[in-house]
């Protein structure tokens, strides 16, 4: 086993890195996380080992022949469907895609959303905060924003009295809104 892990440390090639490591849960039965441990990566980037040695021949073929690089592999790797695969890789060398064109193509096809618009500015959000927090003094907000989605977190310290009282008055004061 030492020598496998030792093999997989100082290999540069990606795809043999991952069939070793594919190998050591496989056959020496091994978990992802001791995986992670003993080679000092994530658990996250095992699992990315363990997808792009799944992906198809003609993929495999295109990174050794310097068609791709690994950083394609790995994006390549999230797409599950062998056919849309294909249909991306073929993509990615007609248009020579780059590693962040790539990116947003796999993104569109994974969550069907287009990567199009920006991020709000920090000055928007610190203008809307502020308008938040001056009518509701007791909420902190708290906004994270992807390209496939936007989560706005209003985080209210107190008792389930308190809470209450406080959503209630929130809602409220939205209906009151959308109803003038």
């Amino acid at each position: 086993m030492e020598e496998i892990i030792e093999k997989i440390k100082s290999t540069e090639d990606v795809l043999e890195k991952a069939r070793l490591t594919v190998s050591l849960i496989k056959e020496k039965g091994l978990k992802v996380k001791e995986v992670a441990q003993y080679l000092k990566v994530s658990p996250s980037y095992i699992c990315h080992l363990e997808r792009i040695v799944a992906l198809p021949e003609i993929i495999i073929d295109g990174y050794y022949a310097n068609l791709i690089s690994a950083s394609h592999l790995f994006l390549l790797s999230r797409l599950r469907d062998k056919d849309e695969l294909v249909e991306v890789y073929e993509k990615i060398l007609s248009e020579n895609l780059t590693v962040a064109q790539a990116e947003t193509l796999i993104r569109e096809k994974k969550y069907q959303i287009k990567d199009v618009g920006d991020y709000l500015k920090k000055e928007e959000k610190e203008k809307f905060f502020t308008q938040l927090t001056k009518k509701f003094p007791e909420i902190s907000p708290k906004l994270i924003q992807t390209r496939k989605n936007a989560k706005l977190i209003f985080q209210i310290k107190g008792n389930l009295e308190k809470t209450s009282k406080l959503i209630r008055r929130i809602v409220s004061e939205l209906t009151l809104e959308e109803d003038s």
